[in-house]
């Protein structure tokens, strides 16, 4: 039985039955449709049918009325009743196994009632990621925001998104270079954020995305998606742990400490922030640590500003830059770049001409 001829038949009825002659080449090969004395006997049919819980039968059986022309109202709306109940309850039993996802689907694809539509795409993407096709799954739920943007399932839309997205981004399936789950699922994630910001889960979509973006070096797109977490999800359980990797991305972004001595201030201010705000977080060592990292890299970089006065001959500049490398060395506990500042603190006599 073909449900997409089925669903579009039911839409037409909706909006009256003049237009259902014209539909008689979709009819299947064979097949009669009732005659006006026989409609009632159909309907009571139909109604025994879904009776015994013979869904698919009362279906096949009302969608012949919907060719008929001059069918009473009274019988056309009893009809176009009977057929929406008994999608409603094949939906129903099309859930119950992963294997009616595609069936699913196929409600999707009509311009059914919007109730029912999303009910089955709802499904039909849940079955789908059930059996290890989120790319499917991910796929209708699109589809359900692009037909029903507002929908009343977008709540369960949200979670199955997050879902299909975490799962493809972990997924190392590929085609050649046209296509990888893990693209997919970078993409998923992306949509999440963006179209379904109020899913309380979307700081996991943000955190997957930042480790993602790590992994590809995209360090300041990580950095990103991880302050969108902190910003939004102030209290989601994941933002320590995202906080913590913003100031230590900054730090791989710097090849050198005389490359961006703000980043480096800007890092040290978000790590001693950092420890503050959670001292007692297992990621408290791997920070002290980054920090103390950051503080070696000021002082060197404080170093090489003092030994390139010390060039030009500006002892006030020299000595200033040797004093602060030589005090944030002392903090970081680096002994060498200690002695290193403390070299240049001496004071030089003038050379006699």
């Amino acid at each position: 039985m073909n449900r997409k001829t089925h669903l579009l038949l039911s839409l037409l009825m909706m909006f009256g039955g003049s237009a259902c002659s014209s539909l008689n080449p979709l009819n299947f090969i064979g097949r009669s449709s009732p005659s006006l004395e026989d409609a009632a006997a159909v309907i009571s049919e139909a109604e025994q049918a879904i009776a015994r819980g013979n869904y698919e039968r009362a279906l096949r059986d009302l969608e012949g009325l919907f060719y008929l022309e001059g069918l009473p109202t009274s019988l056309r709306t009893r009809a176009v009743q009977l057929f929406a109940a008994a999608a409603e309850e094949e939906i129903k039993r099309l859930s119950q196994s992963t294997d009616g996802a595609e069936e699913l689907a196929d409600f999707v694809n009509d311009e059914l009632p919007r109730e029912v539509a999303v009910s089955a795409g709802i499904a039909s993407a849940r079955a789908y990621i059930a059996r290890g096709e989120a790319e499917e799954g991910w796929k209708i739920l699109r589809r359900l925001d692009e037909r029903f943007p507002l929908h009343h399932e977008r709540a369960a839309a949200g979670r199955l998104l997050v879902d299909s997205g975490l799962s493809l981004s972990r997924d190392d399936r590929n085609w050649w270079i046209f296509w990888s789950a893990r693209d997919e699922g970078m993409a998923c994630l992306e949509y999440v954020v963006l179209n379904h910001p109020a899913e309380p889960r979307c700081d996991e979509a943000y955190t997957r995305l930042g480790e993602l973006y790590g992994e590809d070096n995209q360090r300041l797109l990580a950095i990103e998606r991880y302050s969108d977490l902190v910003l939004y999800h102030p209290q989601s359980r994941l933002r320590a742990a995202a906080q913590a990797q913003i100031p230590m991305l900054r730090l791989e972004l710097l090849n050198s400490p005389e490359y961006d001595r703000n980043g480096l201030i800007l890092a040290l201010a978000e790590l001693d922030d950092w420890v503050i705000r959670f001292p007692d977080h297992p990621m408290k060592d791997e920070v002290l640590e980054s920090r103390l990292d950051c503080l070696r890299r000021l002082s060197a970089s404080d170093l090489g500003i003092a030994r390139f006065y010390e060039r030009i001959g500006n002892m006030e500049g020299r000595l200033y830059h040797a004093e602060r490398a030589r005090e944030l060395a002392q903090v970081a506990g680096d002994a060498p770049l200690a002695e290193a500042a403390s070299v240049l603190m001496v004071e030089q006599e003038p050379v006699d001409s």
